[in-house]
C-alpha cells in the first residue's frame, strides 16, 4: 500500500521540474489537524447467538503533517498537486476500544448522507444507547501519508494567477490518496466479567488505512492588491480499506467499505511581491462509509469460529479539520544571468 504514495510523489516532482509555457508554481505547507475517526459495528436485532450489540474503534485525528505542492496555471485552468506526511508516528491523543450491548431504546443511525431523502446528519457515531460491557482507553500514534491532486477552471474574471487581480467562479475535481497506520497502546482496560476485570493490558492494536477519495466541485476566489480570498466545497465519492489486528486476541479483521463525503476550504493569501505569497487556510472533511469486514485467525473457540463467517457489517466514518499555513513562489522561466549575451569573437582579416 505504502509504495503508491511514492508514484504520485515522482509524479509531482517530474510535473514540476517540467519546462512548459505554463506558469509554475510551488511552496512548502504545515498542516495542524484535529477531528475523529470511528470505526463501528453492530447489530440492534439478535443474532444467530442471541446478543444485541457491537463494538466501537474511535481514534482522534490530531498530528501535524509536512508537505510540498505545485501549481500549474496556464489561460483559464489550473492543475495543482500537494504530498503530504507526518515524516513518522506522530502522538494523535487518547483512543478507545469499546464493546457495548443494545436494547430496545437503542438507535441505529446507519445513513449520514441520504441522496433521495436531501438529508445529511453529522455525527460520525452510528449506534446510540448503549451500554459497554469492556471498555479500554490508552494512547495512540498515527502514520499518515497523502497525495492529492485537483484542476479548476476559471470564470468571468477570475484568474488562476494569484498574483492577478479579478473575481469569479470556478469548477473543481480532483482524488486524494491517503495511507495511514494507528498504533493503540498502553491500554488499561475494563470488563464486565465475573469477578470484574480492570488494568493494564498493553499493547491493544494496530489499524492500518488505504483510503481513496474522488471529488467534483466548485468554489469561488476574489484576488484584489495584496490579497486574495478562496473558498471551495467538492462533494466526495470514496472507498476504503482496514486491517484491525487485535494483539491480545491475535485476530486480523480485513474490511472494505465504500462511502459519501465533503471537503471544503476558506483560504486567504497576502502577496508578498511579483513572485511570492504566504497563505492561511482552514480545510474541513467529512466521509462516512459503510461495508463488511471478515475475521482471519483468533485465540478463543468464538474468534476462530467467526472465521467460517461471510461477513460482518461495518462502519467507517471521518470528520476532522485542518489549518494549514504556506508559502507560494512563481518561478521565472525567462529570467536570465546578466552579461548572457553570446559574444561573438573578431575574425582577423
Amino acid at each position: 500500500m505504502v509504495p503508491k504514495i511514492y508514484k504520485f510523489a515522482f509524479l509531482f516532482l517530474l510535473l514540476s521540474k517540467t519546462p512548459v509555457s505554463a506558469e509554475i508554481i510551488w511552496g512548502p505547507t504545515i498542516e495542524k489537524s484535529g477531528g475523529e475517526y470511528l470505526f463501528e459495528t453492530g447489530n440492534k436485532y439478535p443474532n444467530l447467538s442471541g446478543i444485541r450489540g457491537g463494538s466501537r474503534i474511535s481514534f482522534p485525528r490530531t498530528f501535524p503533517l509536512f508537505g510540498i505542492q505545485g501549481i500549474i496555471t496556464k489561460d483559464r485552468w489550473e492543475v495543482s498537486g500537494v504530498f503530504k506526511t507526518t515524516g513518522w508516528h506522530q502522538k494523535s491523543g487518547e483512543a478507545r476500544d469499546e464493546d457495548f450491548f443494545l436494547g430496545s431504546i437503542s438507535t441505529e443511525n446507519t445513513t449520514n448522507i441520504a441522496t433521495r431523502e436531501w438529508s445529511y446528519r453529522d455525527s460520525a457515531t452510528v449506534y446510540a444507547g448503549s451500554r459497554n460491557f469492556a471498555d479500554g482507553k490508552g494512547k495512540s500514534t498515527v502514520s499518515e501519508n497523502r497525495a492529492e491532486f485537483y484542476g479548476r477552471y476559471y470564470f468571468q474574471s477570475a484568474n488562476p494567477n494569484y498574483w492577478a487581480d479579478g473575481s469569479g467562479f470556478f469548477l473543481s475535481a480532483g482524488v486524494r490518496y491517503s495511507y495511514f497506520k494507528y498504533l493503540f497502546y498502553d491500554v488499561n482496560q475494563f470488563v464486565e466479567s465475573n469477578p470484574v476485570f480492570y488494568g493494564p493490558i498493553g499493547i491493544g492494536l494496530s489499524f492500518s488505512n488505504d483510503l481513496w477519495e474522488f471529488f467534483g466541485g466548485g468554489g469561488y476566489r476574489y484576488s484584489a492588491g495584496d490579497f486574495y480570498l478562496d473558498l471551495s466545497l467538492m462533494p466526495s465519492f470514496g472507498r476504503i480499506k482496514t486491517r484491525d489486528f487485535h494483539v491480545q486476541r491475535s485476530i486480523n479483521f480485513f474490511s472494505e467499505n465504500y462511502g459519501l463525503g465533503w471537503a471544503s476550504k476558506a483560504e486567504i493569501g497576502y502577496k508578498m511581491g511579483p513572485s511570492w505569497l504566504s497563505y492561511l487556510r482552514v480545510n474541513h472533511r467529512r466521509f462516512f462509509s459503510e461495508g463488511r469486514f471478515t475475521s482471519q485467525g483468533g485465540l478463543t473457540s468464538e474468534d476462530i469460529a467467526s472465521n467460517l463467517v461471510s461477513g460482518f457489517k461495518s462502519h467507517i466514518n471521518i470528520k476532522d479539520y485542518s489549518i494549514e499555513i504556506g508559502v507560494l513562489n512563481k518561478l521565472d522561466w525567462d529570467q536570465k544571468p546578466e552579461n548572457s549575451e553570446k559574444v561573438t569573437p573578431k575574425t582577423e582579416e
